[in-house]
């Protein structure tokens, strides 16, 4: 591995991630794998570290944070409209109160693991998803997302969770967020169209698309979801209440809650939706605006070290 940017969120993990990345590389360079560190200065600053990361000639871009983080760093990496699959690849270092996507992967921060993924540069090439909507200023956007997309309570809740403490960790913070947003939460009308002409209208608590498979510390709402399979997947949680929805977090945890009959799922490329309520959209755990209008899968848009 010749030229590795290491590009580190240092307010991760409650600020546990400044001294995380200063260690790991320490250690990848004392192990023949020198990395520069590029330290993000607040939200919104990754994309920019990537793409200098590319510009300097970087093999591989090496994000050390939440999935906000990473999702942060694929933006940065990939072109809008997309061209190609870019020539950098994608490693993780998942450390902070969401890191959702490695559970997908099975890949931890753990500094020997981290090296052995740059040592064998072993590249999968992996999809990603593409959002349009409308940001929290009202204006049309487009953005990136890797792991998962939701609009509905989910948004409502990922609202809450980001603005309140994490220090009890992701699946205890998303716990806490669920208990105080579901019990109010007024669920929306949405209609969906499907890129093959199929349509769906209804009620719904939550819209869910995905790449990977996990969310919210470790819920699994797409247990079914490939990263390499040119399709996202589509799964409508429906008009269910809080005691219901209550009844069944265990099922959502397992995977289980597909054969609901509140719960519809499929697969598509393309995914447009139509809100007749504002509801929040999150993507890859970020709150990024309302009223998403499109998502669509970008194919093996990404190279990522496995």
């Amino acid at each position: 591995m010749r030229n590795v940017a290491l590009v580190a969120n240092p307010r991760a993990a409650n600020g546990k991630a400044r001294r995380y990345a200063r260690k790991l590389g320490e250690f990848l360079t004392d192990a023949g794998v020198p990395v520069a560190l590029r330290f993000t200065e607040g939200p919104g600053d990754a994309p920019r570290l990537a793409r200098e990361a590319v510009a300097d000639g970087a093999d591989v871009v090496l994000a050390a944070g939440g999935d906000g983080t990473l999702n942060e760093v694929v933006n940065g990496l990939l072109s809008k409209p997309f061209s190609r699959r870019p020539a950098t690849a994608l490693a993780l270092a998942p450390i902070g109160t969401d890191t959702d996507f490695s559970k997908t992967v099975r890949q931890t921060s753990e500094p020997r693991e981290v090296l052995e993924r740059l040592q064998r540069e072993r590249r999968l090439a992996i999809d990603v998803g593409l959002a349009e909507f409308a940001d929290l200023e009202g204006n049309p956007s487009t953005r990136y997302f890797l792991n998962i997309a939701e609009f509905g309570s989910g948004g409502a809740v990922v609202e809450k969770v980001n603005r309140t403490t994490k220090v009890f960790g992701g699946k205890m913070s998303f716990l806490l967020g669920i208990l105080s947003v579901m019990p109010k939460y007024v669920n929306k009308r949405v209609r969906w169209r499907f890129e093959d002409g199929a349509t769906g209208e209804g009620v719904v608590n939550n819209f869910v698309v995905a790449n990977g498979r996990y969310f919210g510390g470790g819920l699994m709402p797409a247990p079914k979801a490939e990263l390499d399979d040119g399709l996202l997947d589509v799964v409508v949680i429906g008009d269910m209440d809080w005691k219901t929805i209550r009844r069944h977090l265990k099922d959502l945890r397992q995977g289980t809650h597909l054969a609901l009959k509140e719960v519809s799922f499929r697969r598509s490329r393309e995914v447009s939706t139509l809100s007749d309520e504002r509801a929040l959209l999150d993507l890859d755990g970020e709150l990024v605006g309302y009223d998403p209008i499109r998502f669509a899968c970008v194919p093996k848009a990404l190279d990522l070290l496995t």
